[in-house]
């Protein structure tokens, strides 16, 4: 077997193209997407471990011979075959494979161990049959969100034999704690929990009870028109055809799926436009963020491609420029991003140098020394610095990171920006997963140092999204970081208030620009989620910004809910995961808020999906049912600075039935793992009247803008006097979702 196993995972490397306009592309005749479509065929004809279809094919080959070796090499093939099976999709044809060999196993007299690795795996394959058979179709994907609509799933099969194995395995290891979780998480998909859950392993209902009520947030993604099934992926909201109103563009890690184009129809409903745009080749990308790199005032797009897959993970990125006509163009090795190409999952854009254009900083993941290493390698580790890459003004860019001190040279999992010490330039915090993080201090001379450590801010040593905010409204940036892990052990532990070592999030408070305090005991958030893409934005308009946490890992056991807390504006959040409605089960990525029914408040969106084909999912929209606060959105437009003023700060006083009180913003997309308008949707609680706006600008310049009205859109261009009011109607999404709903119209 170990010669098979060798075989089967030998690496296969993704060729590296040559420079289109160089002398060996024209003789090639090559395109700018023939990289990609290179990535498409070689990843899925070789044995990657996610997509690579070359393990199954040779284990395919192996089985009609299976039956003649001895009973270890059975076992082992039955478990390799039937995993990679249920990576394809394939859940009735691992489900008979592990089954025929659970039954030899039995008949043979069972080894304790290989018996009950078969009935786990088995309670595995039969949940993730509950979902294909249930969850994947308009009307279904209700019942992969927690509390369940309805009666539970439909086609209960697949959910029933998973609750019967895993009633087994917990009456030989009563104490697994995973086991008990899937066995409730099987019963609530049948709609038979709690009663039907044995009183010694029911999850008691008051652990998925919410500590506050926001209303609910209704999924309406398929009746507004997003209906795609996808991979892990990224997710933007912004207006790119300048017509005020929020468009969408998600990704899918698929290195043969290609990425799309929502376009905001104004009438509730989103247009695929993603051909006419010229974006259907632009396949794979794990996360995507958006832009105006060339300051023209139309938002491009970048992507970025090769998170987690370490060496098959060097895959160029793109970058889209907006041509202004509903059209973009890769123009990535002509701007100079393209090589060297490494595997990244976070990129951010701002203007690090003050010289009034976007700087792109694209963080990679170095293997660490430790953990992730290959031990084929004989535990050395591969460094793949970040970069730095400083926009030159004239459409190219050119990499100063070893110059700046941020290659980082760590496992890079999030990244963002922001001015912590409130000096005037963008500092740059780094996410890493097994390491330390970093805070890369802007010194003002092309130069960053790194002061996580002494500022306090290095864990947790797992972590994966994160973001500066100001969440305490005193105008110094605070900073998230969430914590991440392989195993859904330690979270299913956290939820019952059992010990663990699991990756907990952190909260730190910035201490006005003198460090930071860990606040996350005191905030309520010292949980344990394995936390991949997220976001923030203010869900009620109450002023304070609240978060949504897309859960779950690669394994086909990590069914767990995605997270969403409340700002209740002391310092302390709440958990509103069930009442609000974000409890989805499957694997969220990409998220992004936004107002795309102009009426106010922020929706949200969430790219759905996991990073094997048997976890493709569809998109999530989440309407935001309106909580009758007031609010202000903020445009602004650089002149000195840049376009799409990144990095600028508002300051909104208002006049409160109490007196005044201050709401702060600054321009950014928010989270690492997804992207937000870069509008500014400012919610003002139950302001009386706004007594001024502040706007700060990266260049430096202020402007203090008297007599702005509440529930107003608004423009801003720096240097100019004033405001324009640019208010749409709103309208609401998917006006016709109960017809849709009872006729199965969406698919």
């Amino acid at each position: 077997m170990g010669v098979l196993l060798y075989y089967v995972l030998r690496p296969v490397p993704v060729p590296t193209p040559p420079v289109p306009g160089s002398v060996e592309a024209a003789a090639q005749n090559i395109s700018v997407t023939d990289d990609l479509e290179a990535y498409c065929e070689d990843l899925t004809d070789s044995d990657n471990p996610n997509v690579g279809r070359h393990r199954l094919e040779v284990l395919m080959k192996l089985a009609a011979d299976a039956s003649q070796k001895d009973p270890a090499w059975r076992y082992e093939f039955a478990l390799s075959l039937s995993q990679e099976q249920l990576k394809f999709g394939e859940a009735d044809e691992a489900i008979r494979v592990l089954a025929e060999e659970l039954e030899s196993e039995e008949a043979a007299g069972p080894d304790p161990v290989r018996e009950k690795t078969l009935l786990e795996a088995l309670a595995i394959a039969h949940l993730k049959k509950g979902e294909l058979d249930n969850c994947l179709t308009a009307g279904g994907r209700f019942t992969c969100t927690l509390p369940l609509e309805g009666s539970g799933q439909k086609n209960k099969r697949g959910s029933q034999a998973a609750a019967g194995f895993l009633e087994k395995l917990l009456a030989v290891s009563p104490e697994n704690v995973r086991y008990r979780w899937l066995l409730n998480i099987a019963h609530m998909a049948l709609g038979t929990y709690p009663e039907a859950v044995p009183a010694t392993f029911l999850i008691p209902p008051t652990v998925f009870e919410s500590e506050a009520d926001i209303g609910r947030f209704e999924e309406i993604a398929p009746e507004a028109g997003l209906y795609n099934l996808k991979l892990a992926g990224g997710g933007i909201v912004d207006d790119f055809d300048n017509d005020g109103l929020l468009d969408i563009v998600a990704t899918s890690w698929d290195p043969c799926g290609s990425m799309t184009y929502y376009h905001n129809d104004g009438d509730g409903r989103f247009s695929d436009h993603t051909t006419r745009a010229g974006l259907d080749g632009q396949t794979g990308g794990l996360n995507a963020v958006q832009t105006d790199y060339n300051n023209d005032g139309w938002l491009d797009v970048l992507v970025v491609r090769g998170g987690w897959m370490r060496v098959d993970g060097r895959m160029r990125m793109s970058l889209l420029r907006n041509n202004g006509d509903n059209t973009f163009t890769d123009v990535t090795y002509l701007a100079g991003v393209a090589s060297p190409a490494f595997p990244r999952n976070s990129a951010l854009w701002t203007d690090f140098d003050l010289d009034g254009d976007l700087d792109l900083y694209a963080c990679s993941e170095s293997e660490p020394l430790t953990r992730l290493a290959d031990p084929s390698s004989g535990g050395n580790a591969t460094v793949y610095p970040s970069q730095l890459f400083r926009n030159d003004g004239d459409g190219t860019f050119t990499d100063v990171a070893w110059q700046a001190g941020v290659t980082n040279d760590r496992y890079c999992k999030g990244s963002n920006s922001g001015d912590y010490d409130n000096d005037g330039d963008q500092d740059i915090y780094v996410s890493n997963f097994a390491g330390d993080n970093r805070l890369y201090r802007n010194d003002g001379d092309g130069t960053f140092t790194d002061v996580a450590r002494e500022s306090g801010v290095i864990e947790p040593q797992d972590s994966f999204a994160t973001w500066f905010w100001d969440y305490d409204n005193d105008g110094w940036l605070d900073i998230f970081v969430a914590g991440y892990g392989f195993d859904l052990l330690p979270e299913a532990a956290d939820y019952l208030g059992l010990p663990n070592d699991g990756a907990r999030m952190k909260l730190y408070r910035n201490l006005g620009g003198g460090g930071f305090e860990d606040v996350t005991k005191e905030a309520g958030l010292y949980r344990v989620f394995l936390t991949m893409g997220s976001n923030y934005g203010d869900f009620d308009n109450d002023g304070y910004p609240d978060f949504l946490l897309g859960t779950g890992t690669p394994s086909f056991d990590a069914i767990d809910p995605g997270v969403a807390y409340r700002n209740n504006g002391t310092g302390h959040f709440k958990n509103v995961t069930f009442s609000a409605g974000f409890g989805h089960l499957q694997k969220g990525h990409g998220t992004g808020f936004g107002d795309l029914d102009r009426d106010g408040d922020q929706d949200v969106f969430v790219q759905m999906g996991g990073f094997r084909y048997g976890d493709r999912f569809l998109s999530a929209l989440y309407e935001n049912p309106g909580h009758g606060n007031r609010w202000l959105s903020v445009k602004l437009m650089g002149t000195k600075s840049n376009r799409a003023a990144i990095g600028a700060r508002v300051r909104v006083v208002v006049r409160m039935a109490d007196g005044e009180r201050e709401v702060h913003s600054f321009v950014t997309n928010g989270g690492s793992f997804g992207a937000s308008s870069l509008e500014q949707e400012m919610g003002l609680g139950q302001a009386l009247a706004i007594e001024q706006v502040e706007v700060r600008w990266p260049s430096g310049a202020f402007q203090m803008l008297r007599g702005v009205p509440l529930d107003s859109r608004i423009e801003v261009v720096e240097g100019e006097d004033g405001f324009r009011l640019a208010n749409i109607p709103a309208f609401r999404l998917a006006p016709d979702r109960e017809r849709l709903r009872l006729d199965g119209g969406t698919e």
